[in-house]
């Protein structure tokens, strides 16, 4: 898609790569790249322009278009999605090994509280990523083209209730790929009803709320 001065800079239903797909950002990417979050977050994504962008981050719009313009590299969106992914993924990867290395693991709780916590730290990246997921859930087009990002953290939520019950925070659990997505649809489920927001008086009640919910599930799957 070309990206000319003052359109969009994309939509969703022509994002075609592949969610998990990973992506080197220089320095100055990563610039564009936030500054954009940050935009969207504010304008909301359909309303960004490389020229609003431009504007905001005091730069030309021919940077924007050299760092991102290209036919043959991934667009503005193609990077600010893969960027937020690699992040989340960094950021809960770190956490959940701190908490195994000091002995606070919860198994599925602590996976609960990671995802609130990126989202609470990190909220342009958080409001980006739960608008795109919420489009891979319900819209058809985007649910059969980035079913491996779903994949991807429903396999994530299987390794953590199977760690769990590892460590005896769980008893035996029957058909946990079943389990895996309930609590997947679940806990997106009340994310995006929060909005993603932590200033929004829903934010901390559906983080109580999901946790209380999603271990009712796993209770209703353990073996008898």
């Amino acid at each position: 898609m070309r990206h000319l001065e003052g359109v969009h800079v994309d939509s969703f239903s022509h994002y075609r790569r592949k969610f998990t797909e990973q992506v080197i950002l220089s320095e100055k990417q990563v610039f564009i790249v936030e500054g954009y979050l940050k935009l969207a977050e504010v304008v909301g994504v359909p309303n960004v322009t490389f020229q609003k962008l431009a504007d905001e981050l005091n730069i030309s719009l021919g940077s924007i278009h050299y760092h991102f313009g290209s036919k043959d590299g991934p667009g503005l969106l193609d990077c600010a999605v893969m960027h937020v992914s690699q992040e989340s993924i960094k950021y809960i990867n770190f956490y959940i090994d701190r908490t195994l290395t000091d002995g606070s693991f919860r198994g599925l709780e602590t996976y609960i509280k990671v995802l609130y916590d990126f989202c609470r730290i990190y909220p342009h990246h958080g409001r980006l990523w739960l608008y795109f997921y919420y489009l891979t859930i319900f819209e058809t087009k985007e649910r059969e083209s980035n079913q491996n990002y779903i994949h991807l953290m429903r396999n994530r939520i299987e390794q953590v209730l199977t760690l769990g019950a590892g460590k005896g925070l769980y008893p035996k659990l029957r058909d946990v790929k079943e389990l895996s997505e309930k609590i997947h649809f679940n806990l997106i489920g009340a994310l995006v009803i929060a909005g993603g927001d932590a200033r929004d008086p829903r934010f901390e009640k559906a983080e109580a709320t999901v946790i209380e919910s999603c271990m009712a599930i796993v209770r209703s799957h353990q073996e008898m």
